[in-house]
């Protein structure tokens, strides 16, 4: 294992950047993603699989390797099946956020739940710099994660 690399030291370094009320992170898994970590399991479930066939948002931050940002109540709402419980939480935006290899590639993906205006630019570029220190946690299948 990698010190200083788990999910929870990954959430601290996030709250330290943006207001992050909650966390999931996504290992990608050839055409499904599987959870990895959620700092609410009681509201998003830590294990289990999506389909990128049925999770647009994922898919395209998979494609482009770039973030998507959600903002507002409306938009959270139909863009996500679970957006009361998002919004409930306080949060009334998300930013989904690829983590990349060294080698650029998409390996998994961070879906912060914050508020709107706290995923301006700098914020993105820094959540960016810390989510792909965090590669090592999103180890390829059948691969070890070097992370707790």
């Amino acid at each position: 294992m990698t010190a200083g690399r788990s999910f929870p030291a990954l959430l601290d370094e996030l709250r330290g950047i943006a207001g992050i009320r909650a966390l999931t992170a996504l290992r990608y898994r050839g055409d499904r993603a599987e959870r990895a970590f959620s700092s609410h399991p009681e509201i998003f479930a830590a294990e289990g699989v999506k389909l990128f066939a049925e999770a647009p948002t994922m898919a395209r931050v998979r494609a482009a390797g770039t973030p998507v940002v959600t903002e507002g109540a409306a938009a959270i709402r139909a863009g996500f099946p679970d957006g009361d419980a998002i919004l409930g939480l306080g949060a009334d935006a998300i930013a989904n956020l690829p983590v990349r290899a060294g080698d650029g590639r998409a390996v998994g993906q961070l879906n912060l739940m914050g508020r709107a205006g706290g995923f301006g630019p700098e914020a993105m570029g820094a959540l960016q710099a810390v989510a792909d220190r965090y590669a090592v946690c999103f180890a390829a299948e059948g691969e070890e994660a070097a992370c707790d």
